[in-house]
């Protein structure tokens, strides 16, 4: 065992922890047993605070007492600010807010003492002890609760900032997450008013989040500071199913607007949005790196739940796949893979939507199924952002290792087809929504097929990759002809399919081969 952890340290701090929990149950069988008077058990924990505090400094003096004195200043002022949850929660002596202030105070003291000893364990002990046995004495997680340990992390900040003392940036800021979460299931199960549990788990995670700011402009190599940015705002998501849809929707976009503000101060000092220091502080200009990232992606996280949420779900598609678009035009604007990553989530979901809700695979297949203009919409979205999104990869040089890019390229490739297929049997049925109309559409998607991919191959006599696309699309295209549209369709549909695709491939022949002996020969 090494030094740090000498038996009589180790003694003492289990000593501390004991005690603790000691005046834990007091409290708690005090109140069952009716035990005293309220007054007197309040008036005991402080004398027993207090006694601990002096013998902490009575040891401190003394050789070898560093350790103990430790332990007994963190006990002492756990006892403390345990006798004052107590005196307001379980005994009514103070008031919320006057409880509240009052623990702020006597964990304010206990950091102090931390910063003037420069002791990080006496620090993380104030705080775990504190942590660890105010859930005891409240007896479930609630506002209380949660704005007790939210105080607590704020008394903690100025010392941990200060020192760069990582365990106590830990410790402080992982329970009121925790008791914020635990709350909201809790609030979920019952049916009373959320509204005060809301509005506590909401300051606990802006607080969150201005801390891990804070830690990261003054201490940029601390990794604390992403952890806690990550974990913040959980709290304040995880609620929004409490209140009603336009609360809940503007708690989503809070989020995603101070989270986006501290994205977007990483452009700051390039001069691509406003000068530094006018309408951002010059700090955030100061921001790491991977902390600006990871504030860009809980960004794109509440932006999408809020969407979802102010939204009502048959134009989820629509909307998810509009912001991709938007998205991607500004991952070519500010030269960013990472916002291009971003479009692509927010396609990924859209698409899935659009294939469950707006555009599902059976409506190619069905006569008596329509999706309306709202899957004309989405199929052509679908396939605008099966192409832009690769485009953009290209252009930022996101997709350089072929193996990817093919993949990409294919998948792409085939929501192309699909989104235009679906939006054409979509448009078809608007005017004709019987079995006319669904055989016009499948010759209107074959003969769209062979005309792209014919397109493809001319503009691919100086541009192989969209040769090799076109090389590709062309026997889809002569497949389905020959397979689905002969089986499928009937009659004149049929005669037209094929006579309308031969004209075509006659003439696209006759073209493709002037091309070829009047340019570059084919590489």
């Amino acid at each position: 065992m090494g030094h740090g952890w000498a038996p009589s340290r180790l003694l003492a701090w289990i000593g501390g922890a004991v005690t603790l929990l000691g005046v834990v149950l007091l409290l708690v069988l005090a109140v069952q047993r009716g035990w005293l008077g309220p007054a007197t058990r309040v008036l005991g924990g402080a004398g027993l605070g207090a006694g601990l505090l002096a013998a902490a400094f009575r040891v401190r003096g003394r050789p070898g007492g560093t350790s103990g004195s430790y332990a007994l200043a963190a006990t002492g002022f756990a006892v403390l600010y345990l006798d004052t949850v107590a005196a307001t929660v379980l005994y009514d002596y103070l008031p919320i807010f006057g409880g509240l202030t009052t623990g702020f105070v006597i964990a304010g003291g206990g950091l102090l003492l931390a910063d003037r000893w420069r002791a990080q364990p006496v620090g993380v002990g104030v705080v775990v002890g504190c942590a660890v046995c105010a859930p005891l004495v409240t007896g479930e997680p609630n506002a209380t609760l949660v704005g007790f340990l939210a105080l607590l992390h704020l008394a903690a900040t100025p010392v941990q900032l200060r020192h760069g003392w990582p365990r106590l940036a830990q410790v402080a800021a992982l329970p009121v997450v925790i008791a914020a979460i635990l709350a909201d299931a809790r609030a979920m199960l019952t049916a009373t008013d959320h509204l005060t549990g809301v509005l506590a788990v909401s300051t606990a995670s802006l607080l969150g989040i201005v801390v891990a700011t804070l830690t990261a402009v003054l201490r940029p190599d601390d990794n604390t500071a992403i952890a806690a940015l990550v974990a913040a705002p959980i709290p304040v998501l995880l609620a929004t199913p409490l209140v009603e849809r336009p609360l809940a929707a503007a708690l989503a976009a809070g989020v995603a607007v101070v989270l986006t503000t501290l994205w977007g101060s990483r452009f700051v000092p390039s001069g691509r949005f406003v000068p530094s220091g006018r309408l951002l502080p010059n700090q955030l200009a100061r921001l790491p790196a991977k902390f600006t990232t990871a504030a860009g992606g809980l960004a794109a996280l509440a932006t999408m739940q809020a969407t979802m949420i102010s939204l009502d779900a048959s134009v989820w598609a629509t909307a998810l796949l509009c912001e991709a678009l938007l998205l991607t035009l500004g991952a070519l604007w500010l030269r960013s893979p990472g916002v291009l990553l971003g479009a692509l989530s927010y396609a990924t979901l859209g698409t899935l939507v659009a294939l469950h809700h707006d555009i599902p695979p059976w409506l190619l297949v069905l006569v008596s199924r329509s999706a309306g203009l709202a899957g004309v919409l989405v199929g052509v979205l679908t396939a605008l952002v099966a192409v832009a999104i690769p485009l953009a990869g290209v252009r930022l040089g996101a997709l350089s290792r072929p193996p990817a890019a093919k993949t990409v390229w294919l998948l792409s490739g085939v929501l192309v087809l699909y989104g235009t297929a679906t939006a054409t049997m979509a448009l078809v049925a608007l005017f004709q929504q019987d079995r006319s109309g669904f055989l016009t559409g499948h010759v209107l998607i074959t003969l769209s097929w062979v005309v792209l991919a014919i397109a493809l191959l001319l503009r691919g006599i100086t541009l192989p990759s969209l040769r090799v696309a076109g090389m590709v699309l062309l026997p889809v295209a002569l497949t389905k002809l020959f397979l689905f549209d002969m089986a499928t369709l009937d009659g004149f549909a049929r005669v037209v399919a094929f006579l309308c695709t031969g004209l075509v491939l006659l003439a696209a022949g006759v073209r493709y081969a002037r091309a070829l002996s009047t340019d570059s020969p084919v590489g």
